[in-house]
């Protein structure tokens, strides 16, 4: 049986530097990436790893802004 959990992703893009994120809930759960593309795949792999399940179904979704730190919510199925 597959187990949903949400977690509040924060990313931070400042001007000409790379995205990264950091994972609220994990602490020490951190990707980085040259566009948003890179890190959401980075991001999927690092909270695979933290969260140590090698079958893990992890779906991110990022938006781009403007703003140099969002919040996102994203869900992990596992």
């Amino acid at each position: 049986m597959s187990q949903v959990n949400s977690y509040t992703v924060r990313i931070h893009q400042e001007d000409g530097e790379q995205p990264w994120a950091e994972v609220v809930e994990l602490p020490g759960c951190y990707a980085s990436g040259r566009d948003m593309a890179e890190l959401r795949e980075n991001l999927a792999e690092a909270m695979g790893l933290y969260l140590s399940t090698g079958d893990a179904r992890l779906t991110v979704h990022l938006e781009e802004t403007s703003e140099s730190v969002t919040e996102q919510r994203l869900l992990v199925t596992c």
